[in-house]
């Protein structure tokens, strides 16, 4: 199935309450660097009693090895609670968070809440506070956690769990096949592979900008396109001179309104979205992408510290 950026899609229905879902998230974004497809994160509380949460003793124990091994394996810790929590919350929240552009950071710490640090997705004020780094206004995000208003999506998404065939989480549906656990997603990157058309070609990719080399760019005048793909409040807050934002939830909209011959510099929040964004705009035919190294934040330091300063403190690191 396609989505409305011509990419094929991948659902991939976790829960909250499922530590092999927490386990395997990472790998499931890496799919989308590496292949030209769209993720699709639905939650679930379907499975949110699974045998990880059996009253049988030798079951328990059996999942708890089992989820050890596989966490291990990814690299992942995992701070082991076998009792499990109302997920409901979370999942609405969850909505919210898709609406402005902030799904996938959102889900990243309810697990690391859930499985890293032993918190309670049940309650309110716990979730709030694992969830401050997003800056959500407080009172809209209560509102969403605690009312009824997302609730037909989830009874449809639930609905829609059940006529894709989902029987346990974590499931990953493409063009119409199942697969069903955290090794089984080694299969489906298998059947990716089997498709040439899908592939990322990293080696037409990007390079990398320091910010004084960006600066002095700027300076001399020469010609770049200063793209920044932050949330708009963000880029609203500070930005740099000339620069335009597009966030990179939308960049796929905009790929024919800008020039592919362009030198486009990206700047996101310090993170790994640049990249990404890098690696997308390569395969889509664009020649001369580069990543500020940093993101904004390291601008920032750099134009308010002095280049020098700034540059010494990435060598000590």
């Amino acid at each position: 199935m396609n989505d409305s950026s011509g990419k094929e899609r991948v659902k991939f229905y976790f829960s909250f309450n499922d530590p092999y879902s927490f386990i395997v998230t990472p790998a499931v974004k890496n799919l989308s660097q590496n292949y030209k497809i769209e993720i699709e994160y639905l939650p679930l509380a379907s499975f949110d009693r699974s045998g990880v949460f059996s009253e049988d003793e030798s079951v328990r124990n059996y999942y708890k090895a089992d989820i050890e091994r596989l966490s291990k394996k990814a690299g992942r810790k995992l701070n082991y609670i076998d009792k499990p929590q109302d997920s409901a919350k979370v999942r609405r929240g969850l909505f919210l968070a898709n609406e402005k552009m902030l799904g996938l950071k959102y889900i990243n710490l309810v697990f690391a809440m859930r499985w890293i640090n032993g918190g309670d997705i049940a309650e309110t004020s716990d979730v709030i506070e694992s969830l401050k780094f997003l800056e959500f206004d407080e009172t809209e995000l209560r509102e969403a956690l605690e009312s009824d208003r997302f609730a037909s999506r989830l009874a449809i998404l639930e609905k829609q769990a059940k006529d894709d065939g989902v029987i346990a989480t974590p499931f990953y549906l493409f063009k119409g096949a199942g697969y069903l656990g955290v090794e089984r997603i080694e299969y489906l990157e298998e059947d990716m592979k089997n498709d040439p058309a899908l592939i990322i070609h990293h080696d037409a990719g990007y390079v990398v900008i320091q910010p004084d080399e960006l600066k002095k760019t700027l300076d001399d005048k020469r010609h770049v396109f200063v793209l920044d793909i932050r949330i708009p409040k963000d880029f609203g807050q500070a930005h740099i001179p000339g620069s335009n934002c597009i966030p990179s939830k939308v960049v796929h909209r905009h790929v024919n309104d800008l020039d592919r011959d362009w030198p486009i510099v990206l700047v996101d929040d310090g993170g790994v979205a640049a990249s990404e964004i890098g690696f997308f705009l390569a395969s889509e035919g664009f020649k001369k992408i580069s990543v500020l190294s940093g993101g904004f934040p390291a601008w920032k330091g750099a134009t308010q510290s002095g280049l020098e300063n700034w540059r010494d403190k990435l060598k000590s690191k």
